[in-house]
């Protein structure tokens, strides 16, 4: 059989970088990559993703395997649920690897690692998936402490999607051996876990709808609230470690919100400039370091107001991407505001800065005296002037 295989690897291949080719085509989820299911006390995940995982033939996240995966978790965990997401069609153990190698890991509760079809599909060594495998999971048991991974295993439909009938049962028999190969490196490890997974292959082969994808997370879900639950991640870390993690956070924070004289006036260019692209009563970029909240720099709030905004960004800081409340009379979350303050601040939309690494600074917010909605284009813009942010740390 490893004969046979190494004489159909190059055929695959070449089959398979067609197929590659034609995904192309499809449309794939646009905005922020996060999602995120109310709820208190939040699980917060990282889906690394290959494949149909990626949300082909979605417009949105929400709509993918992530949006639907964070719903189904936060309901049966009684908690929210948070996802950030890294997807590409072809990416593979060492490319994982490559992708986490310098991200703060520790800002998770739990990883979710839908890899190994490329692998399975380009006919790879095993072995070379082993040691592979072997390094990604070394890694995050050495830089993420008590951090759980999830290997989700790789579909036996998949040969059946991508290949012809000559060649599927070969790869077919190389889906199995990767999968028995993933159990064995994960039986030794506390923090690893492979979830079989086998999801019946839907009318026509199609694994790119909205359907499809909340049939994954359903069979994906309960065995991850299984493992968030037993444990409470955080406290099985030692003090230690969460000490000096906290002093490294603190430092790291400080380095970074620590600006020079041209960056300063850069940024209260962008703050200017957003209030005029918007139209807004005011603009502001908050901070934020644990349960301190701070404006940084503003246009057109007075102190009372920056205050207003402080307290909106705590009530929406918990969203991934846009927040907006369109009508701070009528949302619940401000409702009881007086109506004095509803005369000066009845809209609010941010988007979230973040530093290079990944770590949450804060957000560049925009507020108005009248209720309104934004744009898909509005939305867009936003989110560029936040990036624009970014760039001064």
């Amino acid at each position: 059989m490893p004969i046979v295989t190494a004489l159909v690897r190059p055929i695959a291949r070449v089959w398979l970088a067609s197929v590659s080719r034609a995904s192309l085509d499809l449309s794939r989820p646009t905005g922020a990559p996060h999602v995120h299911a109310d709820g208190v006390d939040s699980d917060r995940i990282l889906l690394v993703a290959d494949g149909p995982s990626v949300g082909h033939g979605q417009l949105s996240h929400e709509l993918g395997l992530a949006g639907h995966l964070a719903r189904k978790l936060s309901a049966l965990t009684g908690r929210g649920a948070k996802i950030d997401i890294i997807a590409e069609g072809n990416l593979t153990a060492a490319g994982c690897l490559a992708t986490l190698v310098g991200m703060d890991l520790w800002r998770f509760d739990a990883l979710v690692l839908t890899i190994g079809a490329n692998e399975a599909l380009g006919l790879s060594s095993l072995g070379r998936w082993r040691r592979q495998l072997v390094d990604l999971l070394d890694h995050v048991e050495n830089t993420a402490y008590g951090v759980h991974t999830f290997v989700i295993g790789v579909p036996s439909s998949t040969s059946r999607i991508h290949f012809p009938r000559m060649l599927a049962h070969i790869v077919d028999r190389q889906v199995v051996l990767l999968n028995d190969t993933t159990a064995d490196v994960c039986a030794g490890r506390r923090s690893a876990t492979l979830l079989p997974f086998d999801p019946p292959l839907s009318a026509g082969g199609d694994r790119n709808s909205s359907k499809s994808f909340d049939g994954w997370a359903s069979l994906i879900a309960p065995a991850m609230r299984d493992k968030l639950d037993k444990v409470d991640i955080a406290s099985e870390r030692p003090s230690t470690v969460r000490a000096s993690a906290e002093v490294a956070r603190q430092q790291a924070f400080d380095d970074l919100t620590v600006l020079g004289p041209e960056s300063e006036g850069r940024i209260n260019v962008i703050t200017a400039l957003a209030r005029n692209i918007f139209g807004t009563t005011g603009v502001a970029i908050v901070f934020r370091q644990g349960d301190d909240v701070w404006v940084r720099s503003s246009f057109g709030m007075d102190g009372s107001g920056d205050a207003r905004i402080e307290e909106l960004y705590r009530l929406t800081s918990g969203e991934a991407g846009l927040a907006v409340i369109e009508d701070t009379s009528t949302d619940p979350r401000t409702a009881y505001w007086p109506s004095s303050a509803h005369e000066h601040i009845r809209f609010f939309a941010c988007f979230p800065i973040t530093s290079p690494d990944g770590r949450s600074l804060g957000a560049l917010c925009i507020v108005d005296s009248s209720p309104r909605t934004m744009a898909r284009r509005e939305e867009g813009l936003l989110q560029a002037l936040a990036g624009r942010v970014q760039e001064e740390f």
